[in-house]
């Protein structure tokens, strides 16, 4: 009783200071300031049927007073007032014979209807109901009122208003089911007034529509997102870096999977393809990785646009194509970094796959605009990245078929060939070419046979031979793993070796292990040669008997060292003699030796560090084909280095292990990639490092607490996009940690669930299903 005392006390008070402002002529402004001294600080004027008093008092004439509805038009701004107050106040105004005061309040709820909303407010409850009741006014309105066209018109508009946009629609379902009377008697008018309308009228569509509203027979349609998202671009990067030599297939498969989920056309998806696969290449200009980015961005992206489109749908492509021309600075930029048009060897390759004609392609340069300060060259022999990629295709079929014919025959031509191929970044293209071709292992079987052919030592040639096809196999391995290029039942030289004896990340080697491999009769040889400063090698020698026993030999040298059996001047010397003229004779002895640190006490590193700065010293003869060779063995050992994390070497982003916490290390790439709307490929091999160092579980939980601290609905989308491109890691067990550990967690904790709200709420409810389906669809594979 008490209560209701105060609110007809503070109520009376708001209709004095009405009067007053209406007296005085107050502008809104002025209304706004004064307001505030009845008002209690945050508390809503609803409480007090502020919107009530405001509405009585603007429609006691004829007409409605314009001055005292910009009084509630500011209140709405300045959120003194809730919409759904002042919606149900308005349905309730049924004086229809003042046509001039229906009329204001029509042009009134016009002007409000836009900036109707509910998020996160407490009025959301209430909003469905006020919202059908406004519905229900319209058509009173023009049951009532048919002898007034303006009135009907307007009243016709904003019901059509109402019933085309989805927000409205939903809060109306809503309505029916919270408040079904109101819903009856809504039902009741649009029954009677669709009876008196022409089935061809637009007013009757509404009318109906309104009738037969539910839940189970709405059709909201997608509102497709803003050309271009994120998705495509961060799962390539993601998926690239975790499998180069994804399949065509497989790719095609996930992109049309993306397709469904996302609403894409074919020419937005290809699109999405043509330019993410470009902005990695950008991303990655002038480092290692761009031939494999270039690589899959002439070579492979091609055959996944066959495999998606077709021969028959050219007008897709072109539609793509012309998709891409909107992204001028991106292809000004990739211009510019490789001298030659982009745009125009990608769509050379797409006729070679018969995508489009070469009456497109003509039609499309034409619509290309190049800045006059971009200078291209149109030589042949641009050194262009796309160039050279494309030249490198034939190259590597050259090569397959030369590695295909009889050993015996093509020995001496063969060597020459291979020496070519470590020239300047030549291997690198060609591997990178066999890896988006799905030739890799295909080459690697080839240059094993080889090897064996080679193993028995013999002629100079024949040693050259099975040196360069050793290091080519060993920085094939050394890139894509074990398990991607080899056979696990393989039981040629160099398969035994890589099991035994090859320093890789994640497959650890016990020293003790590979010293049981040796022969202590040839160590004692090998040792006598290489203390007297001998490099040559018997033409009887059997490289094996060498390989496997260099880590006895790093092993004797070592103990003697550190005895002070042997000098630093002894130690250089027969290090000097192994590195001699076989490049893969260093590369076995630093293979013992980074295992070797790898588990050694700190205090112990220093002489074994030292003694891999020896072999990583260029050799004393001047033998090209020796250079060439030499270069990639020091890449070799320098990445052996980094795989076993050792101390005194150069900073590296491959590393697993880091000064910067995880946390941080997510956060970092998270930011970056939301700023930007496309991943880096060190960001992406962050992604990789922490699901291997920290497990998907806290890799999924520290993802989708980044997503919840984004606000805004385009970020939101972003780091939706983002997030399920980063489950990709592994999205079987990162789905399967969000659906049995993440999401129970946060919803059944208090402290966690109060962070469920919207929109957030809405991003995690998408990012869950899109997880699920994916996992699905790759489990059922």
């Amino acid at each position: 009783m008490v209560m209701e005392s105060k609110t007809t006390s503070k109520t009376s008070c708001l209709k004095a200071l009405l009067l007053k402002a209406w007296r005085e002529r107050w502008t809104d402004l002025q209304w706004g300031i004064n307001i505030k001294t009845v008002l209690p600080r945050g508390v809503s004027g609803d409480v007090y049927n502020l919107a009530d008093c405001i509405l009585q008092q603007a429609v006691v004439g004829a007409g409605a007073n314009q001055l005292v509805l910009s009084y509630l038009r500011h209140s709405l701004s300045a959120q003194l007032v809730s919409h759904a107050a002042v919606l149900q106040r308005l349905s309730k105004y049924n004086q229809f014979a003042k046509v001039h005061c229906v009329f204001s309040l029509l042009e009134f709820l016009e002007g409000m209807l836009p900036g109707v909303t509910c998020c996160g407010k407490p009025e959301e409850t209430v909003l469905a109901t006020a919202i059908l009741s406004i519905a229900s006014w319209l058509l009173s309105i023009l049951q009532q009122c048919k002898g007034s066209p303006h009135l009907t018109q307007k009243a016709s508009f904003l019901l059509g208003m109402l019933l085309t946009d989805d927000f409205y629609i939903s809060m109306m379902c809503l309505a029916r089911y919270s408040d079904p009377e109101l819903f009856t008697e809504t039902n009741r008018k649009c029954m009677e007034l669709g009876a008196s309308l022409s089935e061809s009228d637009d007013l009757f569509k509404c009318v109906k529509k309104l009738e037969n509203i539910d839940v189970n027979t709405l059709s909201l349609p997608i509102n497709s997102e803003k050309w271009p998202g994120s998705l495509v671009q961060c799962w390539l990067e993601v998926k690239l870096v975790g499998n180069p030599g994804a399949s065509t297939n497989s790719l095609a498969e996930q992109l049309r999977l993306f397709q469904k989920l996302k609403g894409f056309d074919g020419p937005r998806l290809y699109a999405e393809l043509m330019r993410g696969s470009l902005l990695a290449l950008y991303d990655v200009n002038q480092t290692s990785h761009e031939s494999q980015w270039g690589a899959f961005a002439f070579l492979k992206v091609p055959h996944i646009l066959l495999e998606l489109a077709g021969k028959n749908d050219s007008a897709s492509i072109v539609s793509a194509v012309e998709l891409m021309l909107q992204h001028g600075p991106l292809l000004d930029a990739m211009d510019a970094n490789s001298s030659c048009s982009s745009l125009e060897c990608l769509l050379g390759e797409l006729v070679k796959a018969r995508l489009i004609t070469e009456l497109q392609i003509k039609h499309l340069l034409e619509k290309r605009k190049i800045p006059p300060s971009l200078k291209l060259d149109t030589a042949p022999a641009a050194a262009g990245i796309p160039k050279v990629i494309i030249c490198a295709e034939p190259t590597l079929a050259g090569i397959l078929k030369t590695l295909s014919t009889d050993y015996h025959k093509i020995q001496d031509p063969l060597l020459g060939m291979l020496h070519q191929v470590l020239t300047g970044k030549s291997f690198e293209l060609i591997l990178a070419v066999a890896t988006v071709q799905g030739q890799l292992r295909t080459l690697v079987t080839r240059l094993i046979r080889f090897n064996e052919c080679s193993k028995s030592g013999g002629d100079k040639a024949r040693a050259q031979l099975f040196d360069i096809s050793f290091l080519m196999l060993v920085a094939i391995v050394q890139n894509y793993g074990a398990n991607a290029v080899l056979d696990p039942d393989g039981d040629s030289l160099f398969e035994q070796w890589v099991r035994s004896c090859m320093v890789e990340r994640q497959r650890p080697k016990a020293p003790e292990q590979l010293l049981r491999l040796g022969d202590p009769i040839t160590i004692e040889m090998l040792l006598q040669q290489f203390n007297a400063g001998d490099s040559d090698f018997k033409p009887t020698i059997k490289w094996q008997d060498v390989l496997f026993n260099m880590a006895g030999v790093m092993h004797e040298v070592l103990v003697a060292w550190e005895q002070g059996a042997l000098v630093t001047s002894d130690v250089k010397r027969i290090l000097d003699a192994v590195r001699g003229r076989m490049c893969c004779l260093p590369l076995a002895a630093a293979a013992w030796l980074c295992a070797y640190m790898r588990t050694a006490p700190q205090e112990n590193l220093l002489k074994p560090v030292n003694m891999v700065q020896q072999l990583l010293a260029p050799p004393a003869a001047e033998e090209d084909s020796l250079r060439e060779r030499w270069q990639l063995t020091c890449e070799i050992i320098r990445k052996m280095q980094r795989d076993v994390q050792l101390p005194l070497q150069t900073k590296s982003s491959h590393h697993l292990i880091s000064r910067q916490p995880a946390i941080e290390q997510l956060h970092t790439a998270w930011s970056a990639a939301i700023r930007r709307g496309w991943l880096d490929h060190s960001s992406a091999k962050t992604l990789h490092c922490l699901l291997d160092t920290a497990g998907p579980r806290w890799l999924v939980s520290a993802v989708i607490q980044e997503l919840l601290k984004l606000r805004y609905r385009e970020q939101l989308q972003r780091g939706v996009d983002l997030a399920l491109a980063a489950f990709h890691v592994d999205i079987g067990a990162c789905t399967l940690e969000l659906l049995s550990h993440i999401l129970p967690q946060m919803l059944y904790n208090d402290l966690q669930a109060d962070s469920l709200v919207e929109p957030q709420l809405l991003a995690l409810a998408y990012l869950t299903s899109y997880c699920v389906y994916t996992a699905f669809d790759a489990f059922s594979e």
